[in-house]
């Protein structure tokens, strides 16, 4: 056969005969292989755009979380009396020393309205 002269520009080496009708059916590993970027290429500008645009937001949002933490420590330290004006310790030993003094104080609330509920029974069966 002679030279192909169409507008597709095939090689005059292809033939009719050789040529598929269909692509071949690749496998599973071959797939996946093809999806991977191989180890020697850099990541895109986007990539490297998308990583900081995502540290940022994780960054923002622990702060976001750091600045709620600290406000709720602060009503928490309003709202539970202290016998000492503050802590020496660092940061995380007063917050412990708070939550502790605060589990404390809400046993002893939970202690008081017992017996206050203890004497409204015993007043209310006197009446009767």
């Amino acid at each position: 056969m002679g030279a192909h002269t169409g507008s597709r520009g095939c090689s005059p080496s292809t033939s009719t005969a050789r040529r598929r009708t269909r692509p071949p059916v690749a496998s599973s590993a071959a797939m996946a292989a093809a999806r991977r970027p191989s180890p020697t290429t850099k990541p895109t500008m986007s990539k490297d755009v998308d990583a900081a645009e995502g540290k940022a937001r994780v960054k923002a949002c622990s702060r976001r979380r750091d600045m709620e933490v600290r406000k709720k420590m602060e009503v928490l330290r309003r709202l539970v009396p202290s016998s000492s004006g503050g802590g020496d310790g660092d940061g995380d030993e007063v917050d412990e020393l708070l939550l502790l003094r605060a589990a404390g104080y809400i046993a002893q609330l939970q202690a008081q309205v017992t017996v206050m509920q203890f004497m409204v029974d015993v007043l209310e069966d006197a009446k009767h």
